[in-house]
């Protein structure tokens, strides 16, 4: 008794320590607003292995393989992450009317992340489990220094407001803490599972003040500082042992709701922003001595408000600007920046294909190698708004590897690279002129599981 209360006091505090280091660190996502796996071991195989526990995040991505692991343990995993974005403005007979302004491309600052996850599961008499998760999400993160922008006017034109941060960017990130109950099925051929999801988001905007004419609500659109909020989910998940060796499984997570007040001039119904369903399913069945993991997944970008439906084309064609550009006090459309329905970022769906391939050299060695696929979520006639957001990431390459230690703990790690891709379409507010988004990562993973 004894030995598990001193057990529990330990996870208790490392789970306070990583919640204070993560919540101002996570940002910039690599499925869009999606991280592409939760710890090394999932980040090896390209975030594949939805059918495949192998440590106490997999309740990230299912809850239901938490009662898979039979075994109690806790993992701790930090994240270096560098995501490296800029964008470039192409010239026109118009350029000059309105920014962005064409010139040299402009690359983003706050090009380093660490990002740590917890979690640890503990295994109940009657085949069923709890686990507790701590982990990121993603997000968005970009920061366009002014000095970099032709005539130092700041991407948006930020430059010319009185009083305005001539800096553009924002910078988004979200936090899971995930309660999960699984059970295996009375045949003991699988489990199912569900999780609890408590989030914790932030977000900041700065050098949008250009965009005041444009809102209902002009004095919360920007440069407001950190504002915060907390959004409550679930995810279900089930995983069936088709034989002895393979295995298949499926997880949905609901849509999660966030409102920023400080920001209700600059998204949907008075600053909506949520964050997408997603559906995973997948298999992992045992072929040469190793486990194969093919996975799918599809985020529900489209229908979320403030990152999918509607994009920022409407802008132009069904919102009345205030002064200077009317008489009007304040903006008035339904396509206004802040009203109902409102704009977003425009993104479409996104399908993520997912492989990886895990095996053992020795009875203390494991490998990993994954690759993943997708389709990016921007779309060309909503580029330039997504300067702020460029989620254009479409394929992931990863290896890693695991060593059990002499004490038998376990370190793992994994090398995660993302190539560069770019995004190119015609600029909202000049005719002819072209904006072109450009982004490409890298990721190490180190865990040490005990």
């Amino acid at each position: 008794m004894n030995n598990q209360y001193s057990k529990l006091k330990v996870s208790s505090k490392l789970l306070i320590v990583i919640t204070a280091l993560a919540i101002p660190t996570i940002a910039s996502a690599t499925n869009g607003l999606f991280s592409h796996g939760y710890g090394a071991r999932q980040s090896g195989i390209a975030g594949s292995g939805v059918a495949f526990a192998q440590d106490p995040l997999i309740a990230a991505i299912n809850p239901a393989g938490v009662v898979q692991l039979k075994e109690k343990s806790y993992e701790i995993d930090v994240q270096y992450f560098s995501p490296r974005r800029e964008y470039t403005i192409s010239p026109s007979p118009f350029s000059g009317a309105f920014p962005p302004f064409p010139g040299p491309t402009v690359e983003s600052g706050a090009e380093t992340f660490i990002i740590p996850a917890f979690a640890t599961n503990w295994q109940l008499a009657n085949d069923a489990a709890f686990g507790l998760a701590l982990y990121g999400n993603g997000g968005m993160n970009t920061e366009y220094d002014a000095s970099k922008t032709p005539f130092g006017f700041g991407t948006f034109g930020a430059a010319a407001v009185p009083g305005a941060d001539t800096r553009t960017g924002i910078d988004y990130s979200q936090l899971f803490l995930n309660l999960s109950y699984s059970k295996m099925f009375s045949g003991g051929n699988g489990s199912w599972g569900i999780a609890a999801l408590i989030n914790y988001s932030q977000f900041e905007a700065q050098g949008l003040a250009g965009f005041a004419p444009f809102s209902v609500n002009p004095a919360n659109v920007s440069d407001n500082k950190v504002d915060t909020d907390f959004g409550f989910g679930v995810r279900l998940g089930v995983q069936y042992d088709v034989s002895a060796n393979t295995s298949l499984a499926a997880s949905y997570q609901s849509e999660i709701s966030n409102t920023f007040d400080d920001y209700s001039g600059l998204f949907p119904q008075n600053g909506k922003l949520n964050i997408p369903a997603t559906l995973q399913v997948g298999f992992a069945t045992k072929v040469g001595g190793g486990t194969i993991t093919a996975d799918i997944q599809h985020i529900f970008y489209a229908d979320t408000e403030g990152v999918g439906d509607p994009g920022s084309t409407g802008l132009t064609t069904a919102c009345i600007p205030s002064a200077p550009f009317s008489p009007l006090p304040v903006a008035m459309g339904t396509n206004c920046l802040g009203s109902t329905p409102g704009l977003g970022f425009g993104w479409d769906d996104m399908t993520v294909f997912k492989l990886g391939y895990t095996w053992s050299s020795s009875t203390s060695m494991t490998w990993r190698v994954g690759f993943s696929f997708g389709d990016q979520p921007v779309q060309a006639e909503d580029i330039t708004f997504n300067i702020l957001a460029p989620g254009v990431i479409e394929q992931h390459y990863t290896a890693g590897f695991s060593r059990t230690l002499a004490s038998g703990n376990e370190l793992s790690a994994a090398l995660m690279i993302a190539p560069e891709e770019c995004v190119s379409g015609p600029d909202l507010f000049t005719p002819g002129q072209g904006v072109e988004i450009c982004m490409n990562q890298i990721a190490i993973n180190v865990g040490y599981s005990f």
